[in-house]
């Protein structure tokens, strides 16, 4: 902190040099660092003091009271309260969980890939109880109209109704090779039967 100071005072001895002023106001004097800060000279000081040894670990050393002080108030009682509250606003949980989206999804994900973690999945949906409560939501009302929604979604999803066009013609291509195939069989087979007579 003591470079800081030191730093503080250069920089404002410098930019008050020409100035005759005693009391200069806090805007004209932030204006004043600002400036100074821009010149090759103060860009000059702020790469020296960043340089210096010294002055690294002193920054090392504010941040990790910054962390502790961070951890400290958001661990403590009030912050509990105060993130219940906020949670409980609709609004906010909705952007909260849209910003978290992607990194759900990415952890989703790896754990699909890990295997003692499919494994834990298929303890606990295997254990009997479990497997008796999933009958039950899978055969309740409301669990077969969101199933019914979700299939028509999908039946009416753009992305899929050009596979389903494909699906049905290749159908009926299908057919009409087969009932062409069993007219060709029966006309041969009649024009067997006549040779016969």
């Amino acid at each position: 902190m003591r470079k800081w100071t030191i730093l503080l005072g250069v920089v404002l001895l410098t930019a008050c040099g020409g100035q005759q002023q005693s009391n200069p106001s806090y805007e004209e004097t932030k204006k004043m660092v600002t400036d100074t800060m821009q010149t090759e000279e103060g860009k000059k000081v702020m790469r020296q003091m960043l340089s210096d040894p010294e002055f690294k670990e002193l920054l090392i050393l504010e941040q990790d009271d910054v962390k502790s002080s961070i951890e400290n108030t958001l661990l403590s009682k009030d912050a509990e309260k105060f993130w219940k509250d906020t949670f409980k606003d609709p609004t906010f949980s909705e952007t909260f969980a849209k910003s978290m989206k992607e990194q759900q999804q990415e952890i989703m994900t790896d754990l699909m890939k890990d295997a003692s973690f499919q494994k834990e999945l298929e303890t606990f949906f295997g254990q009997p109880d479990m497997q008796k409560q999933l009958e039950t939501i899978l055969q309740s009302a409301t669990m077969r109209k969101e199933i019914e929604e979700i299939v028509q979604e999908t039946v009416d999803s753009p992305l899929l109704k050009t596979k389903w066009q494909e699906l049905i013609k290749a159908a009926g291509l299908a057919e009409e090779e087969e009932q062409k195939s069993k007219a060709a069989g029966d006309s041969g087979g009649g024009a067997k039967k006549e040779e016969g007579k």
